[in-house]
């Protein structure tokens, strides 16, 4: 499944020019939308397959404590990173942004690119 969110955030960055205005900006950010749920979907795969039991759990606040726990620290802080900028993506204006810099093609494709790299580096 993360696969195919992370294909749909790429089908935006690839489109997104069509678009103009407020239209692209939501274009943009649901595309950062789909690529933090891309990256949410391959952790919990990756993660219960080392045992670890997502059910009842707060999937967003749970990651980023399991990674901590498995020592992976830059991980973790990478992931609460990536889980903000989603957050400003999906819920708050650009005035109000709290690590995204702003809602253009460049910051869709940047997003993208950091979950990717996020995922090679965690398997």
């Amino acid at each position: 499944m993360s696969k195919g969110f992370l294909k749909v955030a790429e089908d935006i960055l690839n489109s997104v020019d069509d678009y103009s205005g407020q239209k692209k900006e939501f274009y943009i950010r649901t595309g950062i939308s789909r690529a933090y749920y891309g990256l949410i979907w391959h952790l919990k795969d990756r993660l219960s397959k080392q045992g670890y039991n997502f059910k009842g759990k707060n999937i967003h606040h749970f990651i980023p404590k399991v990674l901590a726990d498995m020592g992976k620290l830059k991980e973790a802080k990478k992931f609460e990173e990536l889980k903000t900028m989603r957050n400003d993506a999906d819920y708050r204006q650009k005035s109000e942004f709290k690590k995204l810099k702003t809602v253009d093609k460049r910051a869709l494709k940047t997003y993208i690119k950091n979950v990717h790299l996020f995922i090679s580096r965690i398997g």
